[in-house]
């Protein structure tokens, strides 16, 4: 549209909030997002025509020139609902200035503004912030194939399918075979929408051919088998499962960089961004099995690494000795460990499940992974041989100014068992020997029917 309509002044429009991407519960630095649109050249004229000198006027000598920003400021004490979050809204404000400035010298001067001069914490803010962007994508949606949130519901969690088939038009025809929008210049013979042929010449020649498509649009302009090969050597599909386990791999990093600067920064934001931290960890994971699980199922095509689907560390709920608790089959089913979740009998009453852990003596950490619903504050509680491990009340509802300020975190409540209200909670450095006995009680809440999932019993170094 830019390169279009030169004769008129124009803004470019940039999403602050993170609606679809992940609701400010991800940590997502959005800046170097939109440095690849504002740094696009789009050729016009065979001319340099650079997005950010046609917002300000400067490449078609128009008088006006601007941009507006979608921003989600509330009552919340930290504005955007995450201490982070706020580097997005002061980044579009700097980059309003002057739309060539770098991204990460942005955020470093954030930093400093926000939590001090201190160099260990500027260096890790700062990678975290930088990394989170790409992270996402990989643990979301990748090749050009855009975020697989539901767009139906909350647009938080994933959905993949929930991308077709709908009133809203459709993004990634996939089936057994095949995946990506056919954007190319319809000519009679093909099922194209033309899109490419809105582009000045030299660029639409570019994302035209398939051949000089970049590999991270290349489901956005074209519509190809999964087996078809990147540049890279790897197939569609198996680059799906390489990023999607890459990006959860780093989230779960991000929560020991943050830790390390505990005493650096103080309490009270230290262990509120924590918390987002390892909400995320846990919540990546959700992302890429569900991802992984659905194309995999799909295509029928298999990770060469051998990972989806296959979870040796996992204890799956429905295979627990049960007391109180019923099967659940969970839809979409790729948000539930081999699609089956446990619940309560009834909403008011309790259940037990109970497993014997058949794994060599050691330390380990216990992530058990349950459903959140809104309009219910179920209680868990764990044992190891009838000692208590830990509890906690299944509470994670958005802040609501008429509930005051106890909810924690800032997602669109969903109340099914589905990605959005999937979630995990860690308890570290757990002694175990084999043959010690695992139980976990719940007690539903309201509409929650304490909703469990699995338990992974993971050794150190070991992200599943």
């Amino acid at each position: 549209m830019f390169a279009n309509i030169p004769n008129t002044n124009v803004a470019l429009e940039l999403e602050i909030n993170q609606e679809y991407l992940g609701q400010q519960d991800h940590l997502v630095y959005l800046p170097p997002l939109w440095q690849t649109v504002l740094d696009f050249d789009l050729r016009v004229d065979n001319q340099s025509s650079l997005v950010r000198n046609i917002i300000t006027g400067q490449r078609f000598n128009n008088t006006l020139g601007g941009s507006a920003g979608v921003v989600n400021v509330g009552q919340n004490a930290t504005w955007l609902g995450s201490h982070l979050a706020m580097s997005n809204l002061y980044g579009y404000g700097r980059l309003a200035w002057d739309w060539s400035s770098d991204p990460e010298s942005i955020l470093q001067d954030w930093i400093r503004l926000t939590f001090g001069f201190d160099a260990s914490v500027i260096d890790t803010i700062t990678q975290m912030s930088m990394d989170s962007w790409p992270a996402y994508e990989n643990y979301s949606g990748n090749l050009g194939i855009q975020t697989l949130t539901d767009i139906l519901y909350t647009h938080f969690g994933p959905n993949p399918q929930s991308q077709d088939g709908n009133g809203w038009g459709q993004w990634t025809r996939a089936d057994s075979t095949m995946i990506g929008m056919d954007r190319t210049l319809w000519n009679g013979t093909g099922n194209g929408t033309g899109f490419s042929a809105q582009y000045p010449p030299e660029v639409f020649a570019m994302y035209e051919d398939i051949a000089t498509t970049p590999d991270n649009l290349l489901l956005w302009f074209h519509h190809v088998n999964y087996t078809t090969l990147l540049k890279s050597g790897i197939s569609v599909v198996q680059h799906f499962y390489d990023a999607h386990y890459a990006g959860a791999e780093t989230a779960q990093g991000f929560v020991t960089m943050w830790e390390s600067l505990k005493g650096k920064i103080d309490t009270q934001r230290f262990n509120e961004q924590l918390y987002r931290q390892v909400f995320q960890a846990g919540h990546s994971i959700v992302w890429r099995d569900a991802i992984v699980n659905f194309y995999h199922n799909l295509s029928g095509i298999a990770d060469t690494a051998g990972r989806v689907g296959n979870h040796p560390y996992r204890i799956e709920a429905e295979s627990m000795e049960l007391d109180g608790y019923i099967l659940y089959s969970v839809s979409p089913f790729e948000t539930a460990s081999n699609s089956t979740a446990i619940v309560t009998s009834t909403n008011s009453s309790t259940g037990t499940a109970t497993a014997q852990l058949n794994y060599p003596a050691g330390t380990y950490s216990l992530a058990i992974a349950y459903y959140d619903l809104y309009g219910g504050a179920s209680q868990f509680e764990v044992y190891l041989n009838n000692a208590t491990v830990g509890n906690w009340t299944s509470d994670l509802r958005p802040w609501i100014p008429s509930m005051g300020a106890g909810p924690v975190l800032g997602n669109s409540p969903s109340i099914y068992l589905d990605g959005h209200s999937a979630t995990r909670i860690t308890f570290p450095n757990v002694t175990i020997a084999k043959g010690d006995t695992l139980k976990i009680v719940g007690t539903a809440d309201g509409v929650e029917p304490a909703p469990l999932d699995y338990v992974a019993v993971l050794p150190a170094g070991v992200v599943d």
